[in-house]
């Protein structure tokens, strides 16, 4: 048997001490305005339908998390931008304390052509034929000029030679290298023509 409550207020619903269950057929309920609960929502519809009768004037909705006595993250759906977008900090309207963030997906433009390794360009993904992986025979390709910042001497890496940048020193270079064998600065061209005279 249906049971129908009206009320200008609000309406509070307790059963067996705070302890019974509610059941809500999601196919035929109607809530205009505002649910709240505690405890844990379970339910097994496919989806939890949120503004519905929108039609067209809420451009943001979503669900809040409370995190605190009067703290929120918020979940939302932002139909002008027509993105998912998160925040960790939310009043309990779900206006933002700390700005939504569109959460990324997995049709994001890939940038350049295929093995261009991706890069941030801009807050785009970009690729670029001068930096390029090759799958097959594991290899990085570098097109141009590299540069490489000063740092201190590498630990030796087990079956490959490490390249780094430090002060220029007796080779003329400042292009170190290091290896489980070697170490040490790469001698310019210049250089190595005085080293032959010399010795």
């Amino acid at each position: 048997m249906s049971t129908y409550k009206n009320t200008s207020g609000d309406l509070i619903m307790t059963g067996d001490g705070g302890l019974a269950t509610l059941t809500i057929n999601y196919a035929e309920a109607v809530i205009n305005g505002n649910l709240t609960y505690t405890g844990n929502l379970t339910t097994v519809d496919d989806f939890i339908v949120v503004a519905a009768n929108n039609t067209g004037t809420v451009t943001e909705m979503g669900l809040l998390a409370q995190t605190g006595p009067t703290t929120f993250a918020g979940l939302r759906f932002n139909s002008i931008a027509n993105v998912w977008q998160i925040s960790s900090s939310v009043y309990g309207n779900g206006g933002p304390v700390i700005s939504y963030a569109n959460i990324a997906t997995g049709n994001a433009t890939v940038g350049g052509a295929n093995t261009n390794i991706q890069f941030n360009n801009a807050g785009s993904f970009a690729g670029n034929a001068n930096f390029s992986f090759d799958f097959a025979n594991s290899r990085v390709t570098l097109t141009g000029s590299q540069a490489f910042g000063n740092t201190a001497t590498p630990a030796n890496v087990s079956n490959s030679i490490v390249v780094y940048s430090n002060v220029v020193s007796g080779g003329g270079t400042g292009l170190y290298v290091t290896s489980a064998s070697a170490a040490g600065e790469l001698v310019s061209k210049s250089k190595a023509i005085v080293y032959s005279i010399i010795f």
